[in-house]
């Protein structure tokens, strides 16, 4: 690729320099109050890394993480940095993933046909949106996997490619999409001649992107089966029960109305904020993209599938369900925005003029989205740090072997060693039917709980409250700051521990 030969060298100290944001966004992170959702995951790599296996603190073992590879990971990273936090460790890790994502489209610009331009705008444009937000869990884990299996697939390298898409399986759910646009792809390539013939004894290259695939999917099967009972993850079952009880937003409305609108208005006009530049510069990135028969149509295409799968299955619609979408509509942008200030460089004279033009405008593009995502930074919110206090109460207050139930766990998880019951079904199975019936309480009333946190004026546990059987057993025992104006109360079974 012309970015990496000897006159080209500017670009790529510009791409190391490109590289370091990443590491300043994770340093700015608070490592003890992350998301709520991301300490679920976490939780499970604290039980893994003490070698308690796949628990939330407490036996059975449960698959309640939507990224079982995710939390494998951090915690094997546990293991050999005993001296760092956990939390910390995820944070970096995800940074270092947010960093690979940049260099695999320097690595395999000849194979996805991209210019020096175009990946230079690609790595603008996917660190000015970075989800800073997100260091906490395994977006970026999911985006390096999805480009890079992509690109192992335009090599040409199929058994690496499923490899990877098996990976890609492990660390959420909805990976399991990709081998599919592989496997169509590789076999339209095979039909049409267009796969180098091996000299292996496997002829047809999608018979080795499926062995590849196979292999880490087989492998994670021999254990989960046994284990949990399934493959999958619950989150999805959970998710798609919350997205039927209505008391959620789905999946579909919030990416349409909210979140694309809210990642395109930096670079909206100021006198017709639903008109966005970044719309023009998508359309041509997809354009050149079809014209050059691109290989990252697969990841649009991939994309669009995913859409498509979640609205159909009617999950809620949570914020961090949108990244996969974001990092396309970044790539897009990217190449969109490149191909145009390569336009600008090949056609403008003398050439030190065209040169400036073309960085004044990938930087009147990429400033307005790196300044937005910048200010995307902010001190921990009311809810975790109130959920911080709670779990510490715990850990002052009550035995490690009592039980604790509410709707949010993963503070409570991380945060303590008690046995939690997930009033949503996330990590304790056997609920999502009810939980899709609108039915909170019917798992409060099989586990009967040492304690209750109530969450002040909340939609969850108006069926508990009003159970004369609760009245009689359980009795309030403190009182703590909550958020959003609302306080949580602590209610302990007579007898309770």
């Amino acid at each position: 690729m012309d970015v990496l030969n000897g006159k080209r060298r500017g670009l790529v100290w510009l791409f190391v320099a490109i590289s370091l944001l990443p590491l300043w966004a994770a340093q700015r992170t608070d490592h003890h109050l992350l998301g709520e959702d991301p300490l679920i995951t976490l939780t499970f790599a604290k039980n893994l890394a003490r070698g308690d296996g796949f628990v939330f603190n407490h036996p059975p073992p449960v698959l309640g993480t939507t990224s079982p590879l995710f939390a494998v990971l951090v915690a094997a990273l546990d293991r050999l940095l005993p001296f760092a936090d956990l939390t910390a460790i995820a944070v970096w890790l995800s940074a270092a993933c947010w960093i690979a994502v940049l260099w695999f489209f320097v690595w395999f610009a000849g194979d996805l046909r991209l210019s020096s331009w175009q990946v230079l705008a690609i790595a603008g444009a996917v660190t000015a949106t970075g989800w800073v937000t997100r260091l906490d869990f395994e977006a970026y884990l999911f985006a390096a996997l999805l480009v890079l299996a992509i690109a192992l697939h335009a090599r040409g390298r199929p058994v690496a490619a499923g490899v990877v898409a098996a990976l890609l399986f492990l660390t959420r759910g909805e990976g399991l999409l990709l081998i599919g646009v592989l496997a169509v792809a590789t076999a339209v390539s095979d039909l049409r001649g267009r796969t180098p013939r091996p000299t292996g004894p496997v002829a047809s290259a999608t018979a080795r992107l499926a062995i590849g695939f196979g292999i880490p999917v087989l492998a994670w099967a021999a254990y989960a089966l046994p284990t949990f009972g399934s493959v999958l993850p619950n989150t999805l079952a959970a998710k798609i029960a919350q997205g039927s009880s209505g008391l959620w937003q789905p999946f579909l409305g919030q990416l349409v109305r909210v979140w694309i609108p809210g990642w395109g208005r930096p670079l909206a006009l100021a006198a017709a904020p639903s008109l966005s530049i970044a719309w023009v510069l998508i359309a041509v990135g997809l354009v050149v993209l079809v014209r050059r028969a691109s290989p990252l149509l697969l990841l649009v295409a991939w994309t669009a599938a995913y859409v498509v799968g979640y609205a159909a299955l009617g999950v809620a619609g949570y914020p961090w369900y949108a990244c996969p979408v974001f990092l396309t509509l970044a790539v897009l942008l990217g190449v969109g925005l490149g191909s145009v200030a390569q336009w600008l460089a090949a056609r403008v004279r003398p050439r030190a003029a065209a040169f400036g033009l073309a960085v004044v405008c990938l930087a009147a593009v990429l400033l307005p989205l790196g300044m937005a995502t910048a200010r995307a930074g902010r001190p921990p919110s009311q809810r975790q740090l109130a959920y911080f206090e709670l779990a510490r109460w715990f850990r002052e207050h009550a035995s490690r072997d009592a039980s604790i139930a509410y709707h949010e766990v993963g503070y409570l998880g991380y945060y303590t060693d008690n046995r939690i019951v997930d009033l949503l079904g996330l990590v304790t199975p056997g609920l999502t039917e009810h939980v899709a019936a609108g039915d909170f309480a019917w798992g409060f009333r099989r586990e009967r709980p040492d304690y209750l946190v109530y969450l002040e004026g909340s939609r969850f546990f108006e069926g508990i409250l009003r159970d004369p059987g609760f009245q009689a057993v359980y009795r309030p025992v403190a009182t703590l700051d909550g958020f959003d104006g609302k306080s949580l109360t602590i209610f302990r079974r007579n007898g309770g521990r």
